[in-house]
C-alpha cells in the first residue's frame, strides 16, 4: 500500500507540499485540499505535517517512561504551573516517549482540528517538526515558516522572529547546530553561534522518515463512527451488513447461553433447598451451598452411638476395597442399609461379618452358596 506525506500550514487550509511513497520509491505528486486525500483508495495511510506553532513542547528526559499518559499529564502541568498562559483544564496534553517529547495547546484549537479532519480517510497528524526525529540540534527553512527541533526532544514551528528568540533562550545546548535553507538575513541570531549550513533535500528527508520511524504518535485521532466508517468506503455495505449480522448473532447466542444458566441455577437452588429440607435443616437462605452442607453433616455428630449413621461402615468398606460389592441402599426412614454382595469368598464374608459383630452393629445376613460363592446381602441397623 502507498504512504502518503502531505506538509500544511498550522490550520490544514494551504497545502505546501505532497509526496507518495510506494515500495521504497517516492514521487512528488500535486494535491490542493485535504478532501482530496479520500478519492484516491490505494492509499493506506495519509501523514500529516502541519505547522505547528500554535502549540508548545518539552522534553520527556526527566519524567518516569512508566507512566501513564493522565498521569504525566497532571506531573507535567503541576510542575510547569506558572509558566502556562491558559489555566491546565483548558489546555490539552500528549506526550510520546517514542520521540521523547511532550505537546500542549489551547484545546479549543485541537477541538477544531479535529472537526476539519472527521471526514478524512486514515490520517496521522503531528507537528513538522517530529520530521526531524534524530537526536540533533537542527533548523530547516520549509518556506513558509521555519521548524527547530532540539536534540533533547523539543521542537518548535514559526515565523523567523519566534525562531530567533527560541535561538537566543537555548545558546547553552546548541554545539553542532545544523541548518538547512537558513536567510541569515532573518534568523540573525545565527551570525553569533557555530552551525554547519546545507541545502533542504525534502524528498530525501521524508524518505528517511518513511524508512527509518516507526513512532505511532498521533495528534488528531476521530473517534469511530459507523457512518464514517461507511462513508469512507473503509468496508462495503454488503460487507457491513455480514459484519452487523455475525456481531447479533453472537449477542444472541450470548443472551441464550445466560438465559439457560440462569435457569440451571435456579433450579439447581430449588433442588438444593429440597435436600435441606429433606435432612430435617430448616434453613432456606443458601450462601454457600457447600460449606452449608459439610457444616450440617458435621452437626449429625456420625459416632458415639447418638445417630442413625454409622461411618465405620463406609470407612471399612472403603480401607478394604471390596470389589464383590455391588451396590448399598440406606433407607433412613426405616434406619437401616443393605449392603448386597457378589461372587463372595467364605473368608471375606467371615471378615465382614467379624468386623461387624465387633462393632456392635445389629445384623441380619441373607446368603445362598454356589460353588463354594456367596450371592446376597447383610443388613444393618442404624444405631437409635
Amino acid at each position: 500500500m502507498k504512504t502518503r506525506y502531505i506538509f500544511t500550514d498550522s490550520n490544514l487550509e494551504t497545502i505546501y507540499n505532497s509526496f507518495v511513497i510506494e515500495n521504497d520509491t517516492i514521487l512528488k505528486t500535486t494535491i490542493s485540499d485535504l478532501d482530496e486525500i479520500n478519492n484516491d483508495k490505494s492509499i493506506g495511510k495519509n501523514i500529516i505535517f502541519f505547522n505547528a506553532e500554535a502549540l508548545n513542547s518539552c522534553s520527556l528526559d526527566e519524567y518516569d517512561k512508566s507512566d501513564k499518559a493522565e498521569l504525566l499529564k497532571a506531573k507535567f502541568f503541576s510542575s510547569h504551573d506558572d509558566q502556562l498562559l491558559l489555566n491546565p483544564s483548558d489546555l490539552t496534553f500528549f506526550s510520546s516517549f517514542e520521540d521523547n517529547i511532550g505537546i500542549w495547546g489551547d484545546s479549543n484549537y485541537f477541538n477544531e482540528l479535529k472537526q476539519k479532519t472527521l471526514d478524512l480517510r486514515k490520517s496521522i497528524f503531528l507537528p513538522d517538526y517530529l520530521l526531524f526525529f534524530e537526536r540533533k540540534n537542527i533548523v530547516v527553512n520549509l518556506g513558509s515558516h521555519y521548524s527547530f527541533r532540539l536534540k533533547d526532544g523539543r521542537g518548535y514551528s514559526g515565523h523567523y522572529q519566534k525562531i530567533n528568540a527560541l535561538l537566543k533562550s537555548n545558546t547553552k545546548i546548541l554545539d553542532g547546530l545544523e541548518t538547512r535553507d537558513i536567510a541569515t538575513e532573518e534568523l540573525v541570531f545565527l551570525q553569533n553561534l557555530n552551525h554547519t549550513s546545507d541545502e533542504l533535500d525534502l524528498i530525501s528527508l521524508v524518505k528517511n522518515y518513511h524508512l527509518h520511524h516507526l513512532s505511532s504518535f498521533n495528534l488528531l485521532k476521530s473517534p469511530f463512527s459507523i457512518g464514517r466508517l461507511l462513508s469512507l468506503n473503509l468496508i462495503s455495505l454488503p460487507d457491513f451488513k455480514k459484519f452487523a449480522s455475525l456481531i447479533f448473532a453472537t449477542f444472541l447466542a450470548s443472551l441464550l447461553i445466560n438465559v439457560t444458566l440462569k435457569s440451571q441455577y435456579e433450579s439447581v437452588t430449588k433442588e438444593t433447598k429440597q435436600l435441606f429440607l429433606n435432612l430435617g435443616n430448616s434453613s432456606s437462605r443458601l450462601v454457600n451451598p457447600k460449606a452449608q452442607i459439610d457444616q450440617f453433616v458435621k452437626g449429625l455428630k456420625i459416632s458415639d452411638n447418638q445417630n442413625y449413621l454409622d461411618s465405620r461402615i463406609l470407612n471399612f468398606l472403603d480401607n478394604y476395597q471390596i470389589n464383590e460389592l455391588k451396590a448399598i441402599e440406606i433407607n433412613i426412614d426405616e434406619k437401616f442399609s443393605v449392603l448386597y454382595l457378589e461372587s463372595l469368598s467364605k473368608q471375606k464374608l467371615n471378615i465382614i461379618k467379624g468386623f461387624l459383630g465387633s462393632s456392635n452393629l445389629i445384623i441380619e445376613e441373607n446368603f445362598t452358596e454356589v460353588d463354594n460363592q456367596f450371592n446376597g446381602s447383610i443388613k444393618v441397623s442404624f444405631n437409635e
